[in-house]
């Protein structure tokens, strides 16, 4: 189904504690719904994790390797990633001037109709912008397939997908958000980042899309 980007937008949830007595509590978890036209049509929805890093270094009770390897195998990837010791690693910390939370794009599902339009990188950005500039914003560029936790009673209709088409898919993904300013920081990471350096807007994606899609009747 042809789709205008224009007419997307996002209601979020934020689920936070407001007690700190464990590891997990200082991770926000978001959950967005991804909206279409005046009808407010859910077409899609998007899982964020946020790391709280303030109150991390405020409380000082917990360690970084705690708080990111007990909340979720997905954080506890994204530490190896990030830190060593609990430090950034050097080809990181080259690339930042600091830096305020880690906010990690878990998923991002279009229902079927919507999909293979060249959205992904539009639909990361305009997440990203809803965060912190100071943020580091990163995500897997890796397909959800039918057997994953997230996909409740298959509720999205998802692919059972070979290996070989988990990799080919996972390159177009790659490509979409890096045109979306999101790289990888270092050689080998299998996530990518979007820092303080200059990447274009959502609307300047969304006004790209539309030159080479033409006008939508």
């Amino acid at each position: 189904m042809n789709i205008d980007p224009m007419e997307i937008s996002l209601a979020t949830k934020t689920c936070s504690p407001i007690h700190r007595d464990a590891p997990c509590h200082y991770v926000s978890t978001i959950h967005i719904d991804i909206l279409y036209s005046d009808e407010q049509e859910t077409i899609g929805q998007s899982k964020v994790f946020e790391v709280k890093m303030d109150q991390i270094v405020n409380d000082d009770t917990w360690s970084l390797f705690d708080i990111f390897d007990g909340h979720s195998t997905d954080l506890g990837n994204l530490y190896e990633e990030l830190f060593e010791n609990d430090e950034l690693i050097p080809a990181v910390s080259d690339e930042l001037i600091d830096y305020a939370n880690v906010v990690l794009i878990k998923s991002i599902l279009l229902m079927p109709e919507y999909r293979g339009q060249g959205l992904g990188g539009i639909l990361a950005l305009a997440i990203a912008e809803r965060f912190n500039e100071r943020d580091i914003v990163t995500l897997k560029p890796w397909p959800m397939t039918a057997d994953d936790p997230d996909n409740v009673a298959g509720v999205w209709e998802l692919p059972r997908l070979a290996e070989s088409e988990q990799k080919a898919v996972a390159k177009k993904l790659r490509k979409s958000y890096c045109n979306a300013g999101f790289k990888p920081l270092f050689k080998g990471s299998h996530h990518l980042f979007l820092t303080h350096y200059r990447h274009p807007t959502a609307t300047q994606l969304v006004d790209k899309w539309n030159e080479m899609h033409g006008t939508i009747g």
